[in-house]
C-alpha cells in the first residue's frame, strides 16, 4: 500500500537521523512512488482536502511527469460547487532532473485564505548525492497560489506535514527540520504578518495536526526509539499557548503491545478530539488492523473501529474529520484479493462502521490519504487511483448525505 510505504520510509528517515538501521521501505516526500517507466504518462496524486462550504473546498497533491526525469510538481484543484478545476500552483524546485515540489496538507479559513505545506527538493545532477529537502508553504489569497517564506532565524525546516488555519491571523504547521544543527521536529505559527518558530514537540515522527484554538493544539504521530528501530508507538501531544505536554496513549486495542501509529487528527471542541491510524495485529509486518483512538476532555481512548471487509492483511486508515459528537469521519485503504479498496468509516455517536465506496468503471487500486466534512450530508474524501493501463490518477468521491461516490476530477 502506497500510503503505508510513505509512513514507513518516514520511519526509516528518522532512524537514519538518529544514526540507526531500520528495514522499512524509503520515502522522502509526499507523493513519492517506484520510478516510473521512461516516456510513461504523467501520474497524479491528492494528499489532502480541506472544505469551507458546499462551494469552496481545495485539494492538493502531487504531479508526477511521466518521463525519466523523476520530476514532481505541485498539484491543487479547487471545487466551485459545480465541478473540480486545476487550479496553478508554484512547484519552486522547477523542472530539473529529479527536482520535486510536492503538497501534503491544506488548511481554509476563509474565501481568500487557504494554505497548503509540504516540501521541496531542486534538481540534482549528480545521483550519487541527495538534494538538500526543504519546507514548502503556499498561501492562496483568493487569487492566486504564491509561496510563502519560511521562519527566517531558529532552525531550518526540511518537510511539512500538517497544516491548519482559524483566521487570516492564525494558522500553524508542523514538520521535521534542524534546530541547532539538530535534527528536530518544527512547529511554527502565522501571525498575519510571517511565520515563526515556536518551541517543538518532543516527538520524532510527527503527522497529524489538530487547532481547535490558539491554546488549545494537538500533534499526534509515532515514538521511535533509538535501539530498537523496528518499535514504533503512538503519540500525542498537546499546547496550550506556551508549552507541550506529552499526554498518554494506547497503542493497540485489547491489550496488544505490537507497533502502533497514529497517522492524522481532527476534533470540533476541546473535549472531542480523534486520532487515526493502524496497529501491527499480527505476527507479520502487514498484519495491520484499523487504530481510532478519542480524546474526551480527560484521556484519550480506543474506540474499536472495524477493518475492511474481506482484508487480507492490511487496513488502515490516514485521515478524520470530525463534526460533532456524533458525527466524524476517517478514511484509508486496504488489501483484499482483488486489489488495494478505498476505506471509510463513519462515527455515529455510538459506534464506528464502514460504509462502502462506490467507483466509476474501470478504476481499480484505490485509496484514500484526505477526508473534510462541510456537514452531516457533505463531505469529500481524496486520494489516488488505478485506471486500466494508465498511471496512477486522481480520486475525488463526494458524500451526500445517503452514500460515496466517485465524482469526476482533473487529471492535468
Amino acid at each position: 500500500m502506497r500510503k503505508r510505504l510513505r509512513l514507513a520510509a518516514k520511519i526509516t528517515v528518522v532512524a537514519a537521523i538518529l544514526g540507526i538501521g531500520c528495514a522499512t521501505a524509503g520515502w522522502t516526500g509526499a507523493g513519492q512512488r517506484p520510478a516510473s517507466a521512461a516516456s510513461s504518462p504523467a501520474a497524479d496524486s491528492l494528499w489532502a482536502v480541506a472544505a469551507l462550504s458546499r462551494s469552496d473546498a481545495w485539494a492538493v497533491g502531487t504531479r508526477e511527469l511521466g518521463s525519466d526525469s523523476g520530476v514532481k510538481l505541485t498539484l491543487t484543484e479547487h471545487w466551485d460547487g459545480q465541478s473540480w478545476k486545476v487550479v496553478p500552483s508554484p512547484s519552486p524546485a522547477g523542472m530539473g532532473v529529479q527536482a520535486h515540489s510536492t503538497l501534503g496538507a491544506v488548511a481554509i479559513d476563509s474565501p481568500n485564505d487557504a494554505w497548503a505545506v509540504g516540501d521541496w527538493s531542486p534538481a540534482s545532477t549528480d545521483p550519487r548525492k541527495i538534494p538538500p529537502s526543504h519546507g514548502l508553504i503556499e498561501h492562496w489569497n483568493g487569487a492566486k497560489w504564491t509561496v510563502v517564506p519560511g521562519p527566517r532565524s531558529g532552525g531550518h525546516t526540511t518537510g511539512l506535514t500538517a497544516v491548519a488555519a482559524t483566521s487570516p491571523t492564525a494558522a500553524w504547521a508542523i514538520g521535521n527540520g534542524t534546530i541547532d544543527g539538530h535534527a528536530s521536529t518544527v512547529f511554527m505559527r502565522w501571525n498575519g504578518a510571517r511565520w515563526r518558530y515556536l518551541p517543538s514537540p518532543a516527538g520524532t515522527l510527527l503527522s497529524g495536526l489538530a487547532a481547535i484554538s490558539a491554546h488549545d493544539i494537538w500533534v499526534v504521530g509515532t515514538k521511535t526509539f533509538a535501539k530498537s528501530p523496528s518499535k514504533f508507538r503512538t503519540l500525542a501531544e498537546h499546547w496550550n499557548g506556551s508549552k507541550w505536554t506529552i499526554v498518554p496513549t494506547p497503542n493497540a486495542f485489547k491489550g496488544r503491545t505490537r507497533n502502533s501509529i497514529l497517522d492524522a487528527a481532527g476534533g470540533s471542541s476541546g473535549s472531542n478530539v480523534w486520532a487515526v491510524g493502524w496497529f501491527q495485529s499480527g505476527p507479520t509486518g502487514i498484519d495491520h488492523s484499523t487504530l481510532v483512538e478519542h480524546w474526551n476532555g480527560a484521556r484519550w481512548q480506543v474506540q474499536p473501529s472495524p477493518d475492511g471487509r474481506g482484508a487480507t492483511g492490511e487496513s488502515q486508515l490516514f485521515a478524520t474529520a470530525a463534526l460533532s459528537r456524533t458525527s466524524a469521519w476517517a478514511v484509508g485503504g486496504y488489501d483484499t484479493n482483488h486489489g488495494l479498496v478505498p476505506l471509510i468509516e463513519r462515527w455515529n455517536g455510538g459506534r464506528w462502521t464502514t460504509l462502502p465506496s462506490k467507483l466509476q468503471p474501470g478504476v481499480s487500486g484505490a485509496f484514500l490519504s484526505g477526508v473534510a466534512a462541510v456537514d452531516t450530508r457533505y463531505a469529500w474524501a481524496v486520494g489516488e487511483a488505478l485506471e486500466q493501463h494508465h498511471p496512477p490518477i486522481t480520486l475525488i468521491e463526494k458524500w451526500n448525505g445517503t452514500s460515496w461516490q466517485q465524482v469526476p476530477s482533473p487529471n492535468p
